[in-house]
């Protein structure tokens, strides 16, 4: 076992990081120091307080306001430069130091903000901005190119929401790299290659970030790459409070991955819902007539075996009134005569109600016949469909045009498809 040299003095942890802290209180020049730099990661913390960091070419210091100071700040955000008035102190539970910020003064607009007024001005004057310019996002998508980095937390948002909603939709992955020297170029790459894609939509995506890691999507060679896009371009950048130079020139934004996807899948899930509905609808439509035509046939079988009754009793009234004749009369010949032909109309009484039963049972076969013809959905089960254009049933081929986004109703399931020609009956 290794021995401590002698004279070697130990501490924990906490006590030398208590004489570090000491150290930095005694230091007069991280009292009320003076700190010039730009603006960059601008929050608002949990208890009110504000954070940002400070940073210039060479190095960065994290700052933060006290909720207490932050009424006196004058109106920052990222890219302004400033000079920060406060002391430098050691975070021990972090291993490092930031400073506590009494006073801001602002002092002009930083690098990179300068360039993106600079941008935006250029584009602006160009007519990039104009929703003239913009391409409609196509209502049903069926083929989507999704743009953004490899195993990002942003693209894996968007796979999962699309396949809970609309799994059907085909999504082509393009991974490059959203942040960095030289990205900038990686995703105007990305985009001309999704260009020559055979897809409805362009998706660009990523998590959120500082604003130098979001300042790609402010950079010329992107914003011009998403104009000159043949596909309508979605853009779903950073957070809900981040924006983009791309966001202003995109077809359609949303403030997350998952909104992106909610709203390419919401065409389809309302489509889902309405035939959905038509198909309780039509249950209930089917049951209800059934069960009219069902009690109307109760009903009429209920009136004939009264009137079987009926008739029966007055046939056994009339053979008890003529047997009481006979047994006056008793003459032998007439006798046996009256009883031959007593005895074949019962017979006929006894037929009666079997002939009537047989006569009810091919009413109702035939009333059941009738129904069945009148289901809606037997043609279906015999290899039929019904075609749904929006929420209209399609009856003729002059109810559609090329390029239609269609449904087809089968036996069993569903059918998305598209018109490709029309040929109306001459």
């Amino acid at each position: 076992m290794n021995q401590l040299a002698r004279g070697v003095v130990v501490r924990t942890v906490s006590e030398f990081t208590s004489g570090l802290e000491r150290w930095f209180l005694n230091q007069s020049a991280f009292r009320g120091a003076a700190i010039s730099g730009e603006i960059s990661g601008l929050k608002e913390t949990t208890g009110g307080h504000v954070g940002f960091t400070l940073k210039d070419r060479g190095a960065v210091l994290n700052c933060i306001v006290w909720q207490s100071r932050v009424a006196a700040l004058p109106p920052i955000s990222n890219g302004v430069a400033v000079v920060a008035i406060g002391d430098v102190r050691l975070r021990r539970e972090q291993s490092s130091y930031q400073m506590i910020v009494d006073a801001v003064h602002l002092t002009g607009i930083g690098e990179l903000y300068a360039k993106f007024e600079a941008l935006k001005e250029r584009f602006r004057l160009e007519g990039l901005f104009e929703p003239a310019r913009k391409r409609t996002v196509p209502q049903y998508v069926r083929r989507v190119a999704l743009i953004s980095a490899a195993g990002s937390k942003a693209s894996e948002d968007f796979l999962t929401t699309m396949r809970s909603k609309a799994p059907f939709v085909d999504v082509s992955f393009i991974a490059t790299r959203v942040q960095g020297v030289g990205a900038d170029v990686d995703i105007r790459e990305a985009l001309d290659r999704a260009s020559r894609m055979d897809v409805d939509v362009v998706v660009i995506t990523r998590g959120g970030g500082s604003y130098e890691d979001l300042f790609t999507f402010n950079e010329e060679a992107v914003v011009r790459a998403i104009v000159r896009s043949p596909h309508p371009v979605i853009t779903a950048i950073g957070h809900q409070e981040d924006h983009h130079l791309a966001d202003d020139v995109a077809d359609a934004t949303y403030g997350t991955p998952s909104k992106a996807a909610d709203a390419i899948a919401q065409a389809w899930v309302s489509m889902r819902e309405r035939i959905a509905r038509a198909s309780r609808d039509l249950r209930r439509a089917i049951e209800t007539a059934l069960g009219t035509n069902g009690q109307r046939l109760l009903l009429a079988r209920s009136t004939q075996d009264s009137a079987m009754q009926a008739r029966t009793a007055v046939a056994e009234r009339q053979l008890i009134a003529l047997e009481r004749r006979l047994n006056v009369q008793n003459p032998g010949a007439r006798l046996a005569n009256r009883a031959k032909a007593l005895a074949g109309l019962r017979a006929r009484l006894d037929a009666l109600p079997v002939q009537r039963f047989a006569t009810w049972q091919r009413d109702l076969r035939v009333s059941d016949a009738r129904l069945s013809a009148l289901d809606p959905a037997a043609p279906l089960q015999r290899g039929y469909a019904m075609i749904v254009r929006g929420d209209r049933i399609v009856r003729s081929a002059t109810d559609v045009a090329a390029g239609d986004a269609i449904t087809a109703k089968l036996g069993h399931g569903t059918i998305g498809a598209r018109v490709e020609s029309v040929h109306p009956d001459e």
